[in-house]
């Protein structure tokens, strides 16, 4: 099948009106309890002084990421959706582009989060990032994105002009199709069994630090008052298993979420193009996108510190 006949069957292609209705208000809905519950983490590290250390800058960047999300993919997607199926190839691209771009930069921010939790449980003592350092991580997370976003465009000016079509006809089995899709489903997958383990060790490692300070205070003679408030072993285990906890639903929820549009475009290839293919592709993108919302409920909100901030600084508190 030569890329004219795709284009031409992609003409054939089309939504129902109900169709593209829920899925625009679910979009909506997205970006509106996105960009909510993003700007409340960013205002709250921005005010919030106490707030500013290392592993509360990584999170404020996986909001500032969600942000950007909200205010340009999860828009671009849903101007696709209204004009689909006669899209023009430049939309499809800088849709492609912004997505897989961000979608990577919130990957390599989960895992410097992983590595910095392991790291606090593990070694407590050691010294960790300090705020220079983590700056210059930050900047080499959003480095590692730009090939991302060069590459649709790059291979776009080698293939030439193109009919408007829908997107999705671009990386559906043909006689020239755009490869950017082909590296997602693997990249993706390498980052899952990453970020799977190292939760996996975090919890572990959670697990014998509660027993290793529970120890301590059991075998020690005389211990000060403030030494047992802070060591309560009850405390001490609640706090360690909710760090651990935290860390693993977000984790898989950022793996299970992105899962099946993931799959989707590695499949495009190999499958001829379908209404059902062009009709999942929206609703696992939507659900992907869900991921945005829930980032901040659980890593930010989830914290005490996050959550009494947000307290103080409603209107109903003043």
């Amino acid at each position: 099948m030569n890329l004219n006949q795709t284009s031409a069957n992609s003409e054939e292609l089309d939504f129902s009106f109900g169709f593209k209705v829920s899925v625009t208000v679910f979009l909506t809905l997205e970006i509106i309890l996105g960009i909510v519950s993003s700007t409340s983490v960013l205002l709250i590290y921005w005010n919030k002084r106490d707030l500013r250390r290392v592993s509360s800058k990584f999170i404020a960047n996986l909001a500032l990421i969600d942000f950007v999300i909200c205010c340009v993919s999860m828009p671009l997607t849903i101007v696709r959706l209204v004009s689909f199926p006669s899209v023009s190839p430049l939309l499809c691209l800088c849709h492609e582009a912004a997505s897989s771009a961000l979608r990577n930069a919130s990957f390599v921010t989960l895992l410097v989060i992983c590595h910095d939790r392991y790291k606090s449980i593990t070694s407590p003592f050691e010294p960790r990032l300090n705020h220079r350092n983590a700056k210059r991580v930050l900047i080499m997370a959003w480095f590692l994105t730009i090939p991302s976003f060069v590459l649709p465009f790059i291979e776009w000016a080698k293939l030439g002009k193109l009919r408007p079509s829908a997107c999705i006809s671009l990386f559906c089995k043909s006689r020239q199709p755009f490869f950017v899709r082909f590296y997602y489903f693997p990249l993706f997958m390498c980052g899952c069994t990453v970020l799977l383990p190292a939760y996996l060790r975090i919890s572990r490692a959670a697990l014998s630090r509660v027993h290793v300070q529970v120890l301590m205070v059991r075998t020690s003679v005389v211990v000060p008052a403030c030494t047992a408030q802070r060591w309560n072993p009850s405390a001490i285990r609640q706090k360690e298993v909710k760090i651990a906890k935290m860390t693993g639903a977000v984790v898989c929820s950022i793996c299970l979420l992105w899962l099946p549009y993931m799959a989707l475009t590695f499949s495009v290839y190999f499958i001829n193009l379908s209404n059902l293919v062009a009709h999942l592709e929206f609703v696992f993108l939507a659900l992907g996108y869900f991921n945005c919302v829930v980032n901040p409920l659980l890593y930010a909100f989830t914290q005490e510190k996050f959550r009494t901030a947000l307290s103080r600084t409603l209107p109903c508190q003043k």
